[in-house]
């Protein structure tokens, strides 16, 4: 399996799981080797050399030099989540530099971002007759995707990982004294993250008369005239199960489909009891905390809601079959989450969960069984209801679907985050940026949620 080099103590400063500058060294076990810096080199080329191309419109130039530019800021964007600062690389170097020029110091956080940022930018400049794409140009960088990524970067700096961190980054420097990380905090930037949401909103919902509709909007499936439990069940479920790589939502997305039945194989629960080797491998599962944050019917966490927060959430709920956190919850929660006695789409029909330790679907009891929900939940997101195992002749008939990179649900609760954090509060414009998200999975407003329980909370209990 990889990622367990840090386990075997295979890493050192030169040899990463992740060394993402450079393909050729030797690497732990398990690893894809990647080279940024050459991809970022490659694209410099391009811009450098694509007008002297015979026959080249300006127009197909610049479109090709907006995507080698989305790809530079993609690249160092990589590089600055896995390493922080880096050497930031602003073009083709000549043969001919002094060692100086072309050995050079890593460049301070604040400068990368705005270095990515402003190349992002650029990209989106170049690419501005290009806000979508279509079925033919899979996965083809474009004028939204170039803002939205810019919007997560801009989040991410905004953060308390990277803004005014003096924990981890006090004594950050380069080798001559050079600080790497600004550790004052500074708010300014919530200001310019919410900026640059409010701008890839803007361009992502702006009407596109060749789609005759918004470049991008909320993919809904489920009939408007169904109860918002079933309404937002089955938009939710099909948003990740059904959506079109190039559809309504997915401003970024894994234009190879393949993939998609690696993670359906590893989150499907096991067909044959006590069998490892056979069938859905049950290895990929929700955490305990991740089903505990789930938000009751009524939107609200369950220890706000008037209707269960009296209520033992790990207590036994006899005429149910399973414990009461189980119940009472949000359509999101029984649209992602397989638990005990709860249902389960999957080989073309909907089964019941037998997942306490010895039964079809739980723990062996076994802890050298690998392929078992270590949490006593599966994952039920993702995995498309199509997607069936045949147990006489052991294969797998997988439905495919696209993997998003970046939804515009992200840029709606960016500006939310970014809004409240920069102002003490959420705005109209959040309000209703957060009620659409929540709309379409069958929750009420976030203010009638509230009002439930008093109000809008303020603080740190609102954030």
């Amino acid at each position: 399996f990889p990622y367990k080099s840090m386990l075997y103590n295979e890493e050192n400063a030169s040899q990463t799981y992740y060394g993402l500058w450079d393909a050729t060294t030797s690497s732990p076990s398990g690893r894809t080797n990647y080279d940024m810096y050459k991809g970022i080199r490659y694209c410099y080329i391009m811009i450098d050399n694509i007008d002297a191309v015979p026959g080249i419109s300006p127009s197909v130039a610049d479109e090709f030099k907006g995507e080698a530019y989305f790809l530079i800021a993609y690249y160092h964007w990589v590089l600055l989540t896995h390493y922080g600062p880096v050497i930031l690389v602003r073009g083709q170097l000549d043969m001919g530099l002094p060692e100086e020029q072309v050995y050079v110091a890593r460049s301070p956080f604040d400068e990368c971002v705005t270095f990515i940022a402003e190349t992002y930018d650029r990209a989106a400049d170049l690419l501005h007759g290009y806000p979508t794409r279509p079925d033919a140009d899979l996965g083809r960088a474009t004028s939204v995707a170039a803002k939205a990524m810019k919007a997560r970067l801009l989040l991410y700096a905004a953060s308390p990982l990277c803004n005014g961190n003096t924990e981890f980054y006090a004594r950050f420097r380069n080798n001559d004294g050079t600080p790497l990380m600004n550790t004052t905090y500074d708010p300014e930037k919530w200001k310019k993250a919410m900026e640059a949401a409010a701008e890839a909103i803007s361009v992502a919902e702006k009407f596109n008369s060749e789609l005759g509709r918004q470049n991008f909007m909320l993919y809904t499936s489920a009939d408007s005239s169904l109860p918002d439990a079933e309404r937002g069940h089955r938009n939710y479920r099909d948003a990740f199960t059904k959506e079109h790589w190039n559809g309504l939502e997915f401003i970024e997305a894994k234009g190879d489909r393949g993939g998609c039945q690696t993670l359906q194989q590893l989150m499907g629960p096991r067909p044959i009891a006590n069998n490892m080797s056979l069938g859905w491998k049950t290895t990929s599962v929700p955490t305990m905390e991740a089903v505990e944050m789930y938000y009751t019917k009524n939107g609200l966490p369950w220890e706000d809601d008037p209707e269960t927060k009296d209520i033992d959430p790990y207590a036994y709920n006899a005429e149910a079959g399973t414990v009461n956190l189980h119940l009472y919850k949000e359509p999101r929660f029984y649209a992602s989450v397989g638990y005990d006695r709860g249902t389960y789409e999957i080989d073309g029909k909907e089964i019941t969960l037998y997942l306490r330790g010895g039964e079809l679907h739980g723990s062996t009891l076994k802890e050298t069984d690998e392929y078992q929900s270590c949490t006593g939940y599966l994952c039920q997101k993702w995995i498309p209801k199509a997607s069936t195992y045949s147990i006489p002749n052991n294969s797998f008939s997988f439905y495919y679907y696209a993997y998003p990179y970046l939804r515009l649900p992200e840029l709606y609760l960016s500006y939310a985050e970014a809004d409240f954090e920069y102002n003490g509060s959420l705005s109209t414009q959040s309000l209703e940026y957060i009620n659409l998200v929540r709309k379409r999975c069958g929750l009420p407003t976030f203010q009638a949620s509230w009002a439930l329980a008093g109000g809008i909370p303020t603080g740190q209990k609102l954030r």
